[in-house]
């Protein structure tokens, strides 16, 4: 074949369009023959758009290389492509924009290391390159709508990781809910966060929207509606709905979806939430399910870790211990900083070593902690505190943490974790030990402070702190700290705890960044609240709702009782009317018997003496002299003895 020109190229390749599946290997052919002859860089990046098209990475990527790499072809772009397409995603963040000719190639490039960034499970990185490129006048048609739905995928991922505490709360807005791929992103976030009704509200949504769509085939459709009923499934669950999430499940037709994760995902899920798993049963239909999905169809690690936890309890259940337990220190292994993966991992190890059947893991817990076994086991040890705070023995768990705490002392990385951090702090305010607070947040703050990636929950938690503090060196430094995370991580809270600890510094430009007090009340209803009043402490200490209410008789008030006539104001009232009736002058008993008693009364009265002979009158003792009695008085009494007769 004769030398051939990019004109000759032009007019060869004229009829075919790369937007045809057929005319693929057509091109690849023409373009094959060209190059053999002729290394033009037209025709070498239309092969390499052809082999993509084919999904031929592998020979894309050989192609670029042989031609003297991405930098000297220009052909960057494809480059990061199939790697990204190969699962290599450092190998795509790796080749840089810089080199590529044109604005519009630069600018893709970075769309593509976005990408990269999110696949990667770097979330954060992933969102502050969406925003830098929203800033940016678009320079493709719809491309500012893609970008808007990329950075809420982004948003959605870091909230189901836990690391979005210090980002804004978004709600779902009427922009949202014009496109399925921004209701399920604004789904997923609800769901993250853990408001699961206004999930579902708009999982259902999006899947209006994406049925109703226009020129999409069947087959397409089915893929795109897969994860919105995998999303749905879960949602369901979460919120104890079983048999309506397997109705959903067997009814949808999510096994057929060519996306292995969505597929393993909603199955899995539906199968450990029956009743009765048998899992022998269990075991086989994971193993069958489980086609280990590599590249963009790749479960993120979050997902993957709660799928083999799953399947090593079963493997444990199905009294396979040996192989639970190899399964178990490998996700320890490959999670060392995950302390929640570590208590499932930390129980898993104690049952299987002690299959004593009397024994709670509670107690085996105790045990293995009493044998120093698992002092040093952040996950032995959180669920020993769970234990010991189930049973108010607050003071047993401080001594466990404790004991982890200076176990850790050479492994900072570890002592710091903002998990560890929370549940040290937690445990001292629950027994008023403020100190103790103020002085973990302190070390852990000066620790993240000195590494290249700061946490910022611990900052913050460390910041407001410091800031509520009346020693002014506290402030100072929580100046400081809130002067970093402005720096590095600026979100409506940072802002507020920047101007809180500056008070006397002018900073309109911080002040304005703050949420407006007009959006804060937008949702108060004042009136609402006048009508239901202020809510004042209760006075007396409310009884348990368990307790029985027993019903007390209400005792009935006396009415008064006035005189016939009335009160006279010119009469005095009797002095005595405050002393009981008996000790009152006016007082006479009747009969008999009672003037006996009056006599023996001691107040004013006379008291006669046992013997007889001394008596009281008016309070002094007089001794009394009777008058000697004859004999003849005393025989006078006396009977006259006389005989029977």
């Amino acid at each position: 074949m004769s030398a051939s020109t990019p004109a000759s190229l032009a007019v060869l390749l004229q009829n075919l369009s790369l937007d045809e599946p057929q005319d693929h290997e057509e091109i690849l052919r023409h373009a094959n023959n060209i190059l053999k002859n002729n290394s033009d860089p037209q025709t070498l990046k239309t092969r390499v758009v052809a082999l993509i098209k084919l999904e031929r990475y592998d020979e894309a990527i050989k192609s670029i290389e042989q031609a003297g790499g991405s930098a000297s072809t220009g052909l960057g772009f494809e480059h990061a492509y199939c790697l990204y397409k190969q699962g290599n995603l450092e190998g795509a963040l790796a080749i840089s924009a810089e080199g590529l000719p044109t604005e519009r190639r630069q600018r893709a490039l970075k769309h593509l290391h976005a990408q990269a960034q999110y696949r990667a499970e770097n979330f954060q990185s992933a969102i502050e390159l969406y925003e830098e490129l929203s800033k940016l006048p678009p320079l493709v048609e719809n491309e500012d709508n893609d970008l808007r739905v990329n950075l809420g995928a982004s948003e959605a991922q870091l909230s189901f990781t836990g690391k979005d505490a210090l980002r804004p709360k978004r709600r779902a807005t009427a922009e949202d809910l014009q496109q399925y791929e921004s209701a399920f992103n604004a789904a997923c976030i609800s769901v993250a966060r853990g408001d699961l009704s206004a999930g579902l509200m708009l999982l259902r949504t999006a899947k209006k929207l994406c049925s109703s769509m226009e020129g999409v085939t069947e087959e397409d459709l089915k893929t795109e509606l897969a994860p919105l009923i995998a999303q749905e499934i879960y949602v369901l669950i979460k919120l104890g709905k079983l048999k309506e999430a397997v109705e959903l499940y067997k009814s949808s037709d999510i096994l057929e979806t060519s996306d292995e994760a969505v597929k393993l995902i909603a199955s899995a899920n539906c199968y450990v939430t029956s009743q009765t798993p048998n899992p022998h049963v269990g075991l086989r239909v994971y193993e069958t399910l489980q086609k280990q999905p590599q590249g963009t169809q790749k479960p993120f690690t979050f997902q993957s870790d709660i799928f083999e936890q799953n399947k090593t309890i079963l493997t444990l259940q199905a009294g396979k211990e040996k192989s639970a337990l190899l399964s178990a220190q490998a996700l320890k292994k490959q999670n060392p900083n995950d302390y929640t993966i570590s208590s499932v991992v930390a129980s898993i190890e104690l049952q299987a070593t002690d299959s004593t059947a009397a024994k709670s893991v509670a107690k085996t817990l105790k045990e293995s902690a009493s044998r120093k076994l698992g002092s040093t086991d952040i996950g032995i040890v959180f669920l020993n505190v769970q234990n010991y705070l189930k049973e108010n023995n607050v003071t047993s768990a401080v001594a466990i943490v404790e004991t982890l705490l200076k176990e850790l002392e050479s492994s900072p990385e570890k002592r710091y974790m903002p998990g560890l951090v929370g549940v040290v702090a937690g445990l001292y305010t629950l027994q008023g030990r403020k100190a103790k607070v103020k002085a973990e947040l302190e070390s852990a703050s000066t620790y993240w402070r000195s590494t290249t990636n700061p946490d910022p929950a611990v900052l913050l938690a460390t910041g407001t702190a410091e800031l509520s503090s009346p020693n002014l060196q506290d402030r100072t430094t929580a100046a400081s700290i809130f002067e970093s995370l402005v720096a590095n991580n600026p979100t409506p809270l940072s802002n507020a705890g920047y101007v809180a600890s500056h008070p006397a510094e002018d900073m309109p430009s911080k002040v304005a960044q703050l949420t407006p007090i007009a959006t804060l009340l937008k949702d108060t209803k004042v009136s609402s609240l006048l009508e239901s009043g202020v809510a004042a402490p209760p006075t007396k200490k409310r009884p348990l709702e368990s307790a029985p209410k027993t019903q007390v008789k209400t005792r009935k008030k006396r009415k008064i009782r006035l005189p016939k006539g009335g009160i006279d104001p010119n009469k005095k009232p009797d002095p005595e009317r405050w002393l009981p009736l008996r000790d009152r002058s006016s007082y006479k008993p009747k009969g008999k018997k009672d003037k006996r008693k009056a006599k023996d009364l001691t107040q004013g009265g006379v008291v006669t003496d046992k013997d007889g002979d001394t008596e009281m009158i008016g309070g002094n003792t007089v001794t009394k002299v009777s008058a000697p009695v004859s004999s003849a008085s005393k025989n006078k009494n006396k009977k006259k003895a006389g005989k029977r007769k």
